[in-house]
């Protein structure tokens, strides 16, 4: 990401320290990672040890240090997930994808991750794509959401 990108979002949070989590969403929702030179930009700009930047983006899932896709692909395996199949969607999305959870297909549309809850326990197992959240699902109905949106693309 070009450095006046960078300054401009640092700056529009008027360099507060306070707002760093927020920097970082925000410089990675348009670059989609935080390489270290990004990391190292952000803490000169806030005049703090790059340590503390390092150390958020390694901290929170929510950041990565590699391109990821333009589709977030999360897949529920709370214990309700887990319990109700998640394994078997999971399984399927690895299949469709041809990638393993932390990577991301070739052409960097999409990337898969496994997260630990969505918040809706009650009716999982669930799959969320970006914003949007698909629940109660097994291997058919996660390949049905599959070859839908294929046919949308087209």
């Amino acid at each position: 990401m070009d450095k006046q990108r960078i300054k401009k979002i640092v700056s529009k949070h008027r360099h507060e320290k306070a707002a760093i989590l927020q920097i970082l969403h925000e410089v990675q929702e348009e670059d989609k990672e935080l390489d270290m030179d990004t990391q190292q930009y952000i803490a000169q700009l806030l005049n703090i040890p790059f340590a503390n930047v390092y150390g958020l983006v390694t901290f929170y899932s929510a950041f990565s240090t590699t391109p990821k896709g333009d589709t977030m692909v999360r897949v529920c395996n709370g214990i309700a997930c887990h319990l109700n199949g998640s394994k078997n969607v999971a399984e399927a999305l690895k299949s469709h994808y041809k990638i393993e959870f932390g990577e991301t297909t070739w052409n960097e549309n999409y990337s898969l991750e496994k997260v630990e809850c969505i918040g809706l326990c009650s009716i999982g197992p669930n799959v969320s794509f970006n914003d949007k959240i698909h629940t109660n699902l097994d291997r058919q109905k996660i390949l049905g959401i599959l070859n839908e949106n294929m046919e949308d693309s087209e």
